[in-house]
């Protein structure tokens, strides 16, 4: 006891003690990023048990993952000792069914099992195909909807978006509850319902757990909101000794996981009265990064306001870089790497993006220059699935005796030529190896003894006619079009993935069809470029072997790491926010709150990347920078405009930036001190492609400033209706 007091007066500052010592009542902790708040939950149940003789046993913990509370009773262990019996810490899932395995009365049924993903999805499969629909619903949709459902509580305002989905879902309860079957999400509602309906269990849980902590409140859902409420209120009366709830509204990201960042607000209401403690010290960043997060967020509403800051004094580590292209931003990325002391570790950057499909140049870029790399928590972009998939349909129009390619896409999407087809086909073309992929196939339609026939041979000629006309002479980007529409492979992704990661598939082939629009005007062929790539992955392969990789990773994957350097890339409108978010006020915060976790994951250095304008679709698309980027005063970054740059001039300039005088408590890498530059502004109050509002023409976009006077500018702005030229103080910024 004496040592953990010892650390409560020498290792927590004074907002971290206060919340570990508040005794009684409700208090929402809203601890900031890199704050220390997993040290505030733990110190917080080791001072109610050796300072307020608390038993372990009236005190729960709950949290979300299995590693944060492998961490969590890791630290409890050393403040209590090796003797001392811990109490329960472990997530919402794990105690819910620790709850029905102790109380198997209150279930209908005494013995019962938990089925996993596949089992969902094998029992989907029987329903959809019992009911003739397996053509119309997706698997992976309906079960994604059924779950999102559950967990927002509404299933009936969830399920009418599609006719088949209510009795779908009631169908597949039915056949849970006939297998005495719950899935994950009936672990916390079926708990919900018993301490709803059971009065009897509900005292007696609340005469035995006196001290309820939870983790992450930002990323509770409706069912976990409810159950505290049901845990800590009886007859709307608070009746617990104490309940904490540890978060930040800041960082919540996971809304399409059923995430309600209006639970944080809505705790003071629920549990009153409640003391509302912040933790704003911050312990990774220097004082610069966290000033210009802080400047970013609060232009949000749904939060409680608060200003991290750290003791780590420094100046000029921000740098905001304006590329011409996608491809000047990926080769600017490598530059910086590039230009990084021997010291530094690569492993130490990390390379954030907003969407998968941007990985893409990047991990070109990097390969080109030897650079290793990871992706953290997803799959190198020619390494996907669907590219893959596409790719095998281009080598096989090229060398149409590749027998790895025909066997990836005879029956994707799925044509019924299942495995018993795939054996028939590969010990005929062993016994006719002169024959392409093309011939071998009509040898087996052609030959009366083969089983090839009925619904089997109207698949084999479908996909025989994907290739028909097709020549390798053509535009790649052509062919790749021809094939997609040909193989209806879009429709098959929409059909057999839920909406998100269909969206997230289809992204990666645009930007597949993008690469090959770019190949094309190096006046290159198919067959070059299948060359290309293959060199790469091979690149690739002699490069995964080396123990320091940068690592790359989207935005979300991000949350809870810290890395010495951050680089984001595309802070630009449409991608960061992305587009999906642009018309919803919501959706709009919590992108700027993935901005905000973007940055503040950097501990040093944070370098922020846009460009002017992208190919899409063929066509050069002009880049409105991110209104984000505009939230951050300019006084906080140095600008490196590389629009006009030559290539080979780029690593100097980053490396002057790099080179600057530091002035910092923290390691300075061994840089050699210069004198620091003045941050250079962009162009004003006012700034080409910043979006704007109008009361009478709505939302646009700057394409010229004029300066008339000291404080007014003429306007050129592009709205919907066309374009306008009026006086800076009729718009107002977005």
């Amino acid at each position: 006891m004496e040592t953990f007091n010892k650390f409560l007066k020498k290792e927590l500052n004074t907002p971290q003690r206060k919340a570990v010592t508040q005794q009684d009542g409700a208090q929402l902790v809203v601890a900031g990023a890199g704050s220390g708040k997993t040290r505030v939950i733990t110190a917080r149940m080791a001072n109610l048990i050796l300072n307020h003789q608390a038993s372990p046993s009236t005190i729960l913990a709950l949290t979300f993952t299995n590693k944060a509370a492998g961490e969590m009773k890791h630290r409890l262990a050393s403040f209590l000792g090796p003797t001392t019996k811990l109490p329960f810490v472990g997530t919402f899932h794990a105690y819910c069914l620790l709850i029905l395995r102790s109380n198997p009365t209150l279930l209908p049924f005494t013995d019962f099992s938990i089925i996993d993903e596949d089992d969902q999805k094998t029992l989907l499969k029987k329903i959809l195909k019992k009911n003739n629909l397996e053509k119309q619903v997706s698997i992976t949709q309906l079960k994604y909807q059924i779950s999102k459902a559950k967990n927002k509580l509404e299933p009936d305002e969830e399920l009418h978006c599609n006719p088949y989905f209510k009795e779908l879902f009631l169908a597949y309860e039915t056949e849970k509850a006939s297998s005495h079957c719950l899935d994950f999400d009936d672990l916390l509602l079926t708990v919900l319902k018993i301490f709803q309906k059971n009065s009897s269990f509900k005292k007696s849980f609340q005469s035995r757990v006196k001290h309820i902590l939870i983790d992450e409140y930002q990323d509770t859902n409706g069912v976990q909101h409810e159950l505290l409420r049901e845990m800590a209120l009886a007859s709307k009366e608070f009746v617990l000794d104490s309940l904490c709830a540890v978060g930040d509204e800041d960082q919540s990201i996971y809304s399409w996981r059923g995430a309600r960042v209006t639970n944080m607000l809505s705790f003071q209401q629920d549990f009153a009265p409640v003391k509302v403690i912040k933790i704003e010290q911050n312990y990774r960043s220097v004082q610069p990064i966290l000033q210009a997060a802080n400047s970013v967020i609060e232009h949000n509403r749904q939060r409680h306001p608060k200003q991290l800051w750290s003791d780590k004094k420094a100046k000029n580590r921000i740098l905001l870089v304006s590329c011409q292209s996608g491809y000047q931003e990926a080769d600017a990325m490598t530059s910086y790497l590039k230009t990084l002391p021997k010291q530094q570790k690569l492993r130490e950057v990390a390379i954030l993006y907003r969407t998968h499909f941007q990985s893409r140049s990047i991990e070109e870029s990097l390969i080109r220059n030897s650079i290793p790399y990871i992706i953290v928590g997803g799959i190198r972009f020619y390494e996907r699935k669907e590219i893959k998939d596409l790719l095998a349909y281009l080598r096989l129009l090229v060398n149409p005796f590749d027998r790895t390619s025909l066997f990836r896409i005879i029956n994707r999407p799925a044509r019924g030529l299942g495995a018993k087809f795939e054996e028939q086909l590969y010990t005929e073309w062993n016994n006719n190896p002169m024959l392409n992929f093309h011939q071998i196939l009509q040898f087996l339609l052609d030959n009366p003894e083969q089983s090839t026939k009925g619904t089997k041979a109207l698949s084999v000629k479908k996909f025989l006619k994907i290739f028909d006309g097709l020549e390798k002479e053509k535009k790649p980007s052509a062919i790749l079009s021809e094939v997609l529409e040909r193989s209806e492979y879009l429709s098959y992704l929409r059909h057999a993935y839920d909406l998100n990661e269909a969206e997230t598939k289809i992204e990666n082939i645009q930007e597949l069809a993008q690469s090959l629009e770019t190949f094309e005007k190096k006046e290159s062929t198919l067959e070059d470029f299948l060359h290309e790539i293959a060199l790469l992955q091979e690149k690739l392969e002699i490069d995964k072997d080396k123990t320091d990789h940068v690592q790359m990773m989207t935005l979300h994957a991000a949350k809870g790491l810290e890395f010495n350097t951050v680089m984001i890339a595309g802070l630009e409108e449409g991608l960061l926010p992305s587009a999906r978010s642009l018309s919803s006020d919501e959706a709009l915060e919590e992108e700027r709150r993935l901005f905000y976790v973007g940055m503040t994951r950097a501990m040093e250095r944070l370098v922020l990347l846009r460009a002017t304008y992208r190919n899409s679709y063929g066509q050069v698309s002009d880049q409105v920078i991110s209104r984000f980027l505009t939230e951050v005063p300019e006084k906080f970054f140095h600008h490196l405009d590389l629009t006009n740059v030559h290539p080979a001039k780029t690593k100097s300039l980053i490396a002057d930036w790099l080179g600057s005088k530091i002035e910092s408590t923290v390691t300075t890498f061994g840089f050699s001190p210069k004198p620091q530059k003045k941050a250079v502004s962009l162009t004003g109050p006012w700034k080409k492609n910043q979006p704007v509002i109008h009361k009478k023409f709505g939302a646009g976009v700057i394409k010229k400033v004029e300066k008339t006077s000291k404080d007014e500018f003429h306007l050129t702005v592009l709205f919907r209706v066309g374009e306008k030229k009026l006086l800076s103080s009729f718009v107002s910024r977005v």
